[in-house]
């Protein structure tokens, strides 16, 4: 039999983990979004990326953009989300994988409520895509508020959802974090940053979101992630167990067994 043993995880303090990752980082994300809406950046963009002589975005319509950066991005976190609801249905039944349940759940989570979540909010956000509005080739007046009850008023496109659908692998940063691993939460961190900015950077290049609005998903998302695996981050109570504690791989089959008081 050989034992892998996964380095049990720094407990923050719940206080310290409200204020930096829970509220600090959600508000930075949020501030910023504010920001680039507030101060014009969003239509200084929109306008430098917009053609005149075309009327239109030049990449609206690029058929690789489309395909890589606007139908294909939605499957990955649906598809990662139900991943790792395979894996935490699998610990039931692989006590190995019992370890795993709690930072998979919490992924799934990330994944799938978030995706739920953004494409609830579209329906009643007010902040057109830059394509509709009509100072940029379109027909919608910029909105005075940002909020209605009125579906048939809503921009649809207030959160980005392809945005989201990058910035969910933030969730493999605490990910990381709960595996007591520093190089996979780091790491975890640069792909979701990676994956965020760089699905908001093609919808922003085909005229599709502002942003302000791809900016409002990374809030969205790290808020949702760090939500989630709070309890999974806390799991451990004194002298506990850790969440990602041991992880034993037997070659032996039937050998399998879960430790009694775990």
């Amino acid at each position: 039999m050989s034992p892998l043993s996964l380095p049990a995880a720094a407990r923050p303090t719940p206080a310290a983990y409200f204020f930096t990752h829970v509220l600090g980082v959600t508000l930075i994300l949020a501030c910023l979004a504010w920001w680039a809406n507030a101060s014009g950046l969003d239509l200084a963009i929109g306008r430098a990326l917009f053609s005149p002589a075309l009327d239109d975005f030049p990449l609206h319509t690029n058929r690789w953009l489309e395909l890589v950066g606007h139908r294909m991005v939605l499957a990955l976190p649906i598809g990662i989300g139900l991943g790792a609801v395979a894996v935490a249905a699998a610990s039931y039944r692989i006590p190995a994988w019992r370890p795993l349940r709690g930072p998979a759940l919490a992924i799934a989570l990330t994944c799938l409520v978030g995706q739920l979540l953004v494409n609830q909010l579209k329906h009643y956000t007010t902040l057109p895509r830059p394509y509709d509005l009509d100072t940029l080739g379109g027909y919608t007046p910029y909105p005075t508020s940002w909020w209605t009850w009125d579906r048939t008023k809503a921009g649809g496109a207030l959160p980005s959802g392809h945005a989201g659908a990058g910035y969910s692998m933030l969730a493999l940063y605490f990910a990381g974090w709960a595996a007591g691993r520093p190089n996979w939460r780091w790491g975890g961190l640069a792909v979701g940053i990676l994956a965020g900015v760089g699905f908001s950077v093609v919808r922003i290049l085909q005229g599709a979101h502002f942003l302000s609005q791809t900016l409002w998903s990374a809030a969205l998302m790290w808020l949702l992630a760090a939500l989630f695996f709070w309890p999974v981050l806390r799991g451990r109570s004194a002298g506990g167990p850790s969440p990602v504690a041991t992880v034993q791989l037997s070659s032996t089959p039937g050998s399998h067994s879960e430790n009694a008081g775990t």
